[in-house]
Formats: C-alpha cells, structure tokens, sequence
C-alpha cells in the first residue's frame, strides 16, 4: 500500500526575494515551472525542505499580494493596509512622462 501526500495549494506560498507571495496554483508546480504571484512578480519554482527556511532569513509578506488576495477572497482590508497607501508608479521606459501624469493630475 502507498502512502497519499495530499497537498492543498491555496497553503503554498512562494518566497521570491525574502518575500512571500500568494499566487493562484492549480496543480503543485514542477522545478524550473514558471509561476506568477497575485502582485505580478515571476519566477521559477524551486522546492526545498522546511528547516533550511531559516537559512535565507525571516521571510516578510507581499503586501500586493496580501490586498489581492484579500479583495479575491471577500476579506477585510483594514485602512491602514500597507498596499493601499502605494502609488502606482509606471515603468521607467513607459510612454508617459513625469511632466505628463503631473499634468493629468493637476488637470483632474
């Protein structure tokens, strides 16, 4: 007889760059699958034990990821939610300008 290991995976949690992340999963990815978290960040799956977690340091939480994963799941978002307080701001090699979106805003 073998032995089933079953494995919810809305409880993973990927850590990108000492960050946790939520990201929608619907199979257990295999190494080196490409993964993209609830905030947008990509990377590659990449799988090791559970005690060598302290290794790398105390992962922090993904505050995008948190706020979406909130709204997603009707949860409460406090005020003071840590996402809410950021602005957007565009990639440096967009279209729109400084001047521009100042402009935009001051004309609002």
């Amino acid at each position: 007889m073998s032995a089933v290991i079953y494995i919810d995976t809305d409880a993973i949690r990927p850590v990108v760059d000492g960050k946790w992340h939520h990201a929608r999963l619907t199979h257990v990815p295999e190494p080196g699958e490409a993964i993209t978290m609830l905030c947008g960040a990509s990377s590659t799956a990449e799988f090791e034990r559970s005690n060598r977690r302290d290794d790398h340091g105390a992962p922090h939480m993904c505050w995008d990821c948190d706020l979406v994963y909130r709204r997603e799941h009707d949860m409460d978002v406090w005020p003071g939610h840590p996402a809410l307080s950021r602005v957007p701001v565009p990639h440096p090699r967009s279209k729109t300008s400084r001047k521009s979106r100042k402009q935009q805003r001051h004309e609002q």
